[in-house]
């Protein structure tokens, strides 16, 4: 059976949560128009802006062994593995292409029987569910070979040229026919900026010569008939990539491109971080303001106008489409300035016919022109800083659908796990925490050292606090680095005197930097103050979170001493928040917003536990709207059930899963159903 893009209506997925299949009756799978017969310009005409998935299938130079699992390749450089709620993010936004790069050399081998260099099939499918997570919605899907270093040598000669045709042979071999039967939803990109790296960077960065450039379009045509050769219908038709030298806007290097003889649908490939000293230089001569100029007196207006002007001229001598897979402009604080770059670069890329694939490869808070930052992975939601560029970025290509303010209350793709280790007794993780940072084996900090806390920026807006899990003699802090130099202590307020646990509240961080705004902060780090201490984990915990930040299980003693605004006993007898259910032997205390919140031993359910209760009245009139697990109540322990559901976790759930009434369970479901909860305490 062929492939094709299937829109799995009970499998809609929010912006940072796991895509997940429902179960009948409420699955509707639905096939969406197969996309074939399109010419290359019919298909760049329907992307309409993409983004890159940067810094992770594409990592180089790894260390690690051809038999190393593939989620370690992909995470080497420090992101969180691909999942299905990154794509989600990325098409909610407004983005409907994604750009897959993926590097190859370190997954291949020589095998001697079929005399080819074969690639290791766990990667290959590592890869494959990564492209599906994106195909799957319907999204245009580039799959490439990217930091390969056969690709880019030190020098080009007969030598490189012949290695490198062989391994691209058998590596666009084996790729075209696992995807032999994917529509022209999915595109190939043969390299991604093809150059000699040992001649300086002038040549490296350069247009290239005549040599280069006929040498980068033999491989060119290597990767053209290879995948034409296969032989599906699929793939004869596919459209396919091709760069010029370095992948240059330059004049010489797409003047020198030539297009293989009977290509069929060819684009060509070309990566504009223009106007380049505004966008990523650091020098004397950069200058981070736009409208403005550089150092030089280039005109960055004039730059970019001239810049389409010159790719549709190229483009149309070429016959041949214009994909610009790499583009950004990094964060140099500057804020207002991107958002009228990007205005201006992408209303006359639209006005070009040009579709554009956004760089991001996670990074912030660097000054070194590789700030390229747009979705915190770790939570799937949007950089604050990034927001508002992403909203001219989707005003300018006609997408209503970008957002408006960050979205930190978005669930993630799971739960975070509960870490092992001692020091973590002491804390429940909650399925609503974002886990922020975590080394389960600890990072050692020197005596007023620091280490930074990656992904801060949703949660710094009122709504959340954030909980420390540390060993220490002394007590933790966290500073905040302004954009004005300040450095700013920011002492815990928490006196539960809890073991290896503390709770930085948002009123402790205010209570420091005053008036100073998310925009204003620079960074925040984990700091050991007098003594040195060894971090191990920092989530950012909701105000209203239904969860623990204790054991399950502790002392009386220590629940008499919890911050109430019911009086408790162990023979209590207390309504829950929930409808229509009465506990019979829970002892439940109500816990203030900053305070730690602890049970029993003989505690059967308080709450925000996530247990059943012992004995409950199940008498209702009527069905309990969002009875998932239908125990006549609505409670914590449906959304936990309806998490584990959509996880492919086996449990049954009732037709009240379906909360919207859409015919279909799915996270829309799960967060409707979370605040159904919340407005019911």
């Amino acid at each position: 059976m062929k492939k094709r893009v299937y829109e799995k209506i009970a499998a809609a997925v929010s912006a940072a949560v796991l895509a997940v299949t429902a179960m009948a009756p409420f699955t509707v799978e639905t096939s969406a128009a197969e996309l074939t017969g399109l010419t290359a310009n019919e298909i760049t005409s329907q992307m309409v802006i993409g983004w890159n998935l940067g810094n992770t299938l594409d990592c180089k130079d790894t260390g690690l062994s051809y038999y190393t699992s593939p989620e370690r390749f992909a995470t080497a450089w420090g992101q969180p593995a691909p999942n299905a709620g990154m794509f989600a993010a990325v098409q909610e936004e407004g983005f409907n292409t994604v750009r897959i790069p993926t590097t190859w050399y370190e997954h291949i081998q020589w095998d001697a029987s079929s005399q080819m260099y074969l690639i290791n099939d766990s990667w290959m499918d590592y890869v494959k569910q990564t492209v599906d997570y994106a195909y799957d919605r319907g999204m245009f899907v580039i799959l490439n070979m990217h930091h390969e270093n056969f690709i880019n040598v030190s020098q080009f000669t007969d030598s490189t040229y012949q290695d490198a045709s062989k391994k691209m042979t058998d590596i666009w071999t084996q790729i075209a026919e696992e995807f032999a039967e994917y529509d022209q939803h999915l595109i190939f990109e043969g390299m991604n900026e093809p150059r000699q790296t040992g001649l300086g960077g002038s040549v490296e960065w350069g247009s290239g010569d005549n040599n280069s450039r006929a040498y980068i379009n033999k491989l060119n045509a290597v990767f053209v008939d290879t995948v034409r050769k296969q032989g599906s219908e699929e793939n004869q038709e596919r459209l396919l990539m091709i760069p010029g030298y370095v992948a240059s806007y330059e004049k010489d290097a797409l003047n020198g491109i030539q297009i293989p003889a009977n290509a069929g649908n060819v684009a060509i490939s070309v990566h504009a971080y223009a106007p380049y000293f505004f966008t990523m230089a650091t020098d004397s001569y950069a200058n981070h303001n736009f409208p403005g100029k550089s150092g030089y007196g280039e005109d960055y207006e004039y730059a970019l106008t001239n810049l389409f002007n010159n790719l549709k001229t190229v483009s149309k001598q070429k016959n041949a489409p214009i994909i610009i897979g790499e583009f950004g402009a990094s964060d140099f604080n500057n804020t207002t300035s991107r958002v009228n770059w990007a205005k201006s670069y992408l209303t006359k890329a639209k006005a070009a016919g040009i579709p554009c694939v956004l760089w991001d490869n996670n990074i912030v808070g660097r000054s070194d022109g590789e700030a390229h930052g747009y979705l915190n992975r770790s939570s799937n939601t949007w950089y604050s800083q990034s927001v508002p560029v992403l909203n001219a970025m989707m005003e300018a290509v006609g997408t209503s659908t970008g957002s408006t303010t960050p979205d930190p209350t978005t669930p993630q793709t799971d739960a975070p796990a509960q870490p092992t280790g001692s020091v973590f007794d002491n804390v429940t993780v909650g399925s609503d925490w974002v886990q922020l940072y975590l080394e389960e084996a600890g990072e050692n900090i020197a005596v007023w050292g620091n280490t930074p806390l990656p992904g801060w920026e949703g949660y710094m807006d009122g709504s959340y606090d954030f909980v420390m899990v540390y060993d220490s003699s002394t007590k933790p802090e966290l500073v905040v680095q302004g954009k004005d130099d300040s450095w700013n202590r920011i002492a815990s307020s928490d006196a539960s005197n809890t073991p290896n646990v503390k709770k930085f509240t948002y009123e402790d961080i205010k209570k420091v930097i005053g008036s100073m705004t998310t925009d204003q902060i620079h960074n925040i780090f984990i700091s050991a103050t007098e003594g040195g201490m060894t971090a191990y984990a920092v989530y950012a915990v909701p105000k209203a979170s239904a969860e623990t930040t204790a054991p399950a299980e502790t002392t009386k003693a220590a629940s008499e001493t919890t911050t109430s605004e019911t009086t408790t006993t162990e023979t209590t007898t207390t309504t829950a928040t929930s409808a229509a259910t009465t506990t019979t032997t829970s002892t439940t205390a109500a816990p203030a917003p900053e305070t730690t919140t602890t049970t029993t031993s003989t505690t059967t359910e308080t709450s925000s536990a996530p247990t059943q209760p012992a004995e409950q009245s199940t008498e209702t009139a009527e069905e309990v709207k969002g009875d998932v697990n239908e125990d006549g109540s609505l409670g914590v322990v449906d959304v936990l059930t309806l998490r584990k559901y959509l996880m492919g976790n086996d449990v049954k759930v009732s037709e009240q899963a379906d909360v919207n009434k859409d015919g279909s369970i799915n996270i829309f479901d799960l967060a409707l159903l979370k605040k159904l909860v919340l407005s019911s305490k």
